[in-house]
Parts: structure tokens; C-alpha cells; sequence
């Protein structure tokens, strides 16, 4: 009887990705610690997912189960593209034998991390408090969002469950190109669907969609988004001179989700990115807030918090925000 080997993932890829810092879990998963885990063990500085959610950032993973996998080759977006590199791969099928199990792929989520803080340990000299640490090496949330479209991942529902069964929450971030996914799968803690265009055209040259009906599939997914039970987001990515306009279009685009917040955050001009778009693409914090505060006049949410670092807004239907942290358990 024949064996179905896994499809390996390009070797230029593959080392892309690990001068970048990545760690591979199996033949496609990743793994790659947060400059803002970082900052927070060294500095105690956090990123907005803590001052807006209450996710502690020395103790929040962020990860992929389908690193070279997207139904999109977004412009803004800092992973590795076919063209970025000049070959191509089949980025939108993925089978069960290429994957690592729901199980095998937390293990080893949680072993990169492990591994990622061996520089930070106050033993060996590192100036990070000792508490802090420890914390670390126990992390209590998963974004599932660092590269890839995750709902390509065919044991999605199970791997969230499997963060849950182990006292975690988790964050998932999909393109919203796969609605059949979200109208089955066990639901996250929260759940994002990036708007990155006001209408069609821009969604096709800005999202460059690798599967037919992208448009439509969004819009889909967008509507399901108000009969999901969890908390749930739209996130808003803004590119200078290139989809911050038609700001009724957005709005009518959020209404149709009715979505607990909404993210208006800027483009950084980072990772691959830098190949396919110019510093001056990158929306400073002042376009941001001004355009949030023009969604929020128009969709009846209130901007409730900001973070300059990250270059983001935070809109929400109501003043209060129930933190996160409590649910950790």
C-alpha cells in the first residue's frame, strides 16, 4: 500500500523563514516570538492586545498552522509570497498528511517557546524578573494569525479546542475568504475578519485573491459575524494611498457584521512588505485615529483606546470592555 508523503515546503522558503526567526512546527506550522513578548520581559512594555483585552504579553503566543498557505497574497502583508521569491507552490490546498495533528502542533508551539526564552533567563544572567519569567514558560493565550490563512487548516476546530482543554484562550485572524470554515468550526475566545478594502476593486489589487469569489465570500463571512457566539472583531488595515477611502462603504461593511470592536490599524512597513510598498504607505497614528473616530460617527461605536506604538484604534459598541484576563484560567 502507497504512503502519501507530506508536501514539504520550498527550500527557499523554508530558509526565508528561518533567518527571519521563525520556528518550523513540522513541515508547515510556525512558530515566532513576539518582539512584544520581548519588550515586556525586558522593559515591561505591552502591546495593545494587553492594554485593550487584557492578554498579558510575556505569556501570549503567536503562531501558525499553515505558514506557506493563504487564499490571499495581500500587498501590506510581511509574509513570504511566491513572487517575493520567485518560485511558485500550490498555496491553497492543503491535505491532513501535511500537517501536524491538533495535539503535536500545541506541543511544539509551546516547545519553540520554551526555547525562544532561553536568552531571557535571570539564572544566566538575563535582567528579567524572575516571576516574569516563569510566567512566560507558562503562556496562557494563542494567536493563531502570525502568517497563512489558518482556516486552510483542515483540524482547525480541534486545535482551538485543544487550547481551551489546556487553560488558554485564543485569538484567530482569517481573511474571511473561507465561510463554510466559520460556519462550523468551534469558536475561538475572539475572532477577527480583516476589512482591508472598501469595495471589490480595491479588495482585488490590494488583496490579490488566489481563489475565485473572494469578494463575495468576505462579504459571507461578514455576515455571519453577528450570529457567532464569541467575541468577535473586524480589523481595519489602513494603507496610505491605497484603500483609506469610500469610509461609508466601510461602515456599511461593519453594520452588516455588527462586530463587538473594530480595529482601525495602520500598515507597518516591515518584513516583505518593505518589497511591495514605500515607507510612505505607513498611516501615522493622527490618519488612523481620524478615521476611526469618522467610523465610530458613522457606525454609532464608541473609540475607546489607542496605542501609537502599533499604530492602532480601538472602537467598540459600548464604553466598557470586558478585560481577558480573568478567563485565563
Amino acid at each position: 500500500m502507497s504512503v502519501t508523503l507530506p508536501e514539504e515546503l520550498p527550500k527557499e522558503l523554508k530558509h526565508r523563514l528561518e533567518k527571519q526567526g521563525y520556528h518550523l512546527l513540522g513541515v508547515r506550522g510556525a512558530f515566532k516570538a513576539c518582539q512584544w513578548q520581548r519588550k515586556s520581559l525586558l522593559h515591561g512594555d505591552v502591546c495593545y492586545k494587553q492594554k485593550f483585552y487584557g492578554i498579558e504579553s510575556h505569556r501570549c503566543l503567536q503562531m501558525t498552522p499553515v505558514v506557506d498557505k493563504c487564499t490571499q497574497n495581500c500587498e501590506f502583508c510581511w509574509r513570504v509570497t511566491p513572487k517575493d521569491i520567485g518560485i511558485g507552490w500550490n498555496q491553497t490546498v492543503v491535505g491532513s498528511q501535511d500537517v501536524l495533528s491538533p495535539t503535536k502542533l500545541l506541543d511544539e508551539t509551546l516547545k519553540a517557546n520554551l526555547r525562544s526564552l532561553g536568552g531571557y533567563n535571570p539564572d544566566a544572567g538575563a535582567n528579567v524578573p524572575k516571576d516574569k519569567y516563569l510566567e512566560a514558560r507558562e503562556p496562557k493565550h494563542v494567536a493563531i494569525s502570525l502568517a497563512g490563512e489558518p482556516t486552510l487548516y483542515p483540524f482547525l476546530s480541534e486545535f482551538i479546542e485543544e487550547i481551551d482543554r489546556r487553560g488558554m484562550t485564543s485569538f484567530l485572524v482569517t481573511n474571511g475568504t473561507r465561510p463554510d470554515v466559520l460556519a462550523d468550526i468551534t469558536l475561538p475566545t475572539q475572532l477577527y475578519i480583516t476589512l482591508a478594502s472598501p469595495d471589490k476593486e480595491v479588495h482585488s489589487q490590494l488583496l490579490k485573491p488566489g481563489v475565485k469569489n473572494a469578494w463575495e465570500k468576505l462579504l459571507e463571512s461578514q455576515e455571519m459575524l453577528q450570529s457567532l457566539d464569541c467575541r468577535t472583531v473586524n480589523r481595519l488595515t489602513m494603507v496610505t494611498g491605497r484603500n483609506m477611502h469610500g469610509i461609508r462603504q466601510y461602515a456599511k461593511l461593519i453594520n452588516l457584521g455588527e462586530p463587538d470592536f473594530i480595529e482601525v490599524k495602520g500598515y507597518m512597513h516591515i518584513g516583505l512588505s518593505r518589497e511591495r510598498l514605500s515607507p510612505d504607505n505607513a498611516t501615522p497614528q493622527s490618519e488612523i485615529r481620524a478615521f476611526g473616530q469618522k467610523i465610530a460617527s458613522l457606525t454609532g461605536y464608541y473609540l475607546v483606546d489607542e496605542q501609537t506604538e502599533s499604530r492602532v484604534v480601538l472602537l467598540a459598541r459600548g464604553k466598557h470592555i470586558k478585560r481577558l484576563e480573568n478567563e485565563q484560567r
